[in-house]
C-alpha cells in the first residue's frame, strides 16, 4: 500500500509505504527526533525552573510585579492592570521599584469572589422562550430541545440557571415542520401496518414518494389520513391495469429470465414502482396469447 504524505521535517510530498510514516528519509527522521528531543529538554528545563522559582516565592511576603505574575501564573502586564485599576494594592518604594505584599494578593481573591456575568438590564425577555414553552407549543421534548439548538447553534441565554432561546430562531426552525390545519385525522404508523400491512421502511417510501403531510408530538410521528387514504386507493387502481414481474410469473409459470426475456424481445415499456418493476397487462397478455 502506498499512501501520498506531506514530511514532517522537510514538508516535501512523499509515497509512504505504511500509514504510521511521517518522514520522506531516514535524514528527515533523525533531524525530526532530535528536534522534538530538544524540545522536550526545554520543556522539562522550563518546568524546573518554575517550579524552583514557586518554591521560591512561597517563602516570601513581598514580591516585585514580576515575582507576583509568577506566583499568579498571569502576565506581568495583568499585575499592572489590576494595580490601576485598584482591584490590588501596590507601594512603591521608589522611582523603579514597587512591591506587592502577599497579604494584599489573598486578600483581592477573598474579597473578589467568583460570580457569572448576568444578562444586562435592557434585554427583553420577551424576545426569548423557555425549555418547557418550547415543548409545549411545538410538542417536543426538552431533551431535543437542548440537543437541536446546540446542533443548529440557536442563540441563547442564561439567567441563574434557566436557559432562554431566542424566539425568532427557534420559530424559523419550526416553521419548515408547520402543517394545515385544515388537517384533523391522522395515522400513526402502527395504525397503517395494522390497516394495510405495510412494514415501517414501506411505510416511510411511500410518504416520501407521494409527498404525503406529516407532523411530529413529543416524539411520536403522524401522518395525514386523507393525503395516506387517497394514495393507497389511487394505488390499487392504477395496479390493476398492470402485472408486476411476480405475478406474471405465476399466472403463466413462467421463471423469472423467461419474463425478462420477453420484456425485452418483444420491446415491451415497463417501469419501476418502489421496488417491483411493472408493464401493462393488455400488452404482456396480447404477447403470451399469440405465443
Amino acid at each position: 500500500m502506498e499512501v501520498k504524505r506531506i514530511c514532517q521535517w522537510c514538508g516535501k510530498p512523499f509515497m509512504a509505504k505504511k500509514t504510521t510514516t511521517n518522514y520522506c528519509s531516514h535524514q528527515c527522521a533523525s533531524q525530526g527526533y532530535k528536534h522534538r528531543m530538544r524540545e522536550r529538554r526545554l520543556e522539562l528545563r522550563e518546568l524546573q525552573e518554575l517550579i524552583e522559582v514557586k518554591s521560591k516565592l512561597d517563602h516570601q511576603d513581598y514580591f516585585t510585579f514580576a515575582q507576583a505574575a509568577q506566583l499568579m501564573g498571569v502576565s506581568r502586564k495583568y499585575i499592572y492592570k489590576l494595580v490601576k485599576e485598584e482591584k490590588l494594592r501596590a507601594s512603591r518604594i521608589s522611582a523603579r521599584m514597587s512591591i506587592i505584599r502577599r497579604a494584599d494578593i489573598e486578600l483581592m481573591l477573598k474579597t473578589r469572589p467568583y460570580e457569572r456575568r448576568r444578562v444586562k438590564d435592557d434585554l427583553d425577555i420577551t424576545e426569548y422562550y423557555t425549555a418547557e414553552q418550547i415543548a409545549e407549543k411545538y410538542k417536543v421534548s426538552q431533551k431535543w430541545i437542548w440537543a437541536y439548538t446546540r446542533e443548529n447553534h440557536i442563540p441563547k441565554i442564561r439567567i441563574r440557571q434557566f436557559n432562554y432561546y431566542s424566539k425568532k430562531h427557534i420559530d424559523a426552525a419550526f416553521a419548515k415542520y408547520k402543517t394545515d390545519d385544515a388537517l384533523t385525522e391522522w395515522y400513526t404508523p402502527e395504525e397503517i401496518e395494522e390497516k394495510y400491512g405495510m412494514t415501517r421502511v414501506a411505510i416511510r417510501s411511500h410518504v416520501y414518494r407521494n409527498n404525503i403531510p406529516s407532523k411530529k408530538e413529543h416524539g411520536q410521528i403522524f401522518y395525514s389520513k386523507l393525503h395516506f387514504d387517497l394514495s393507497k386507493q389511487t394505488a390499487e387502481d392504477d395496479s390493476s391495469e398492470y402485472y408486476t414481474v411476480q405475478e406474471a410469473m405465476k399466472k403463466y409459470n413462467l421463471t423469472k429470465d423467461s419474463v425478462y426475456g420477453i420484456l425485452q424481445f418483444h420491446e415491451i415499456k415497463r417501469e419501476k414502482k418502489g421496488r417491483f418493476v411493472r408493464f401493462l397487462k393488455v400488452e404482456f397478455d396480447h404477447i403470451m396469447g399469440a405465443r
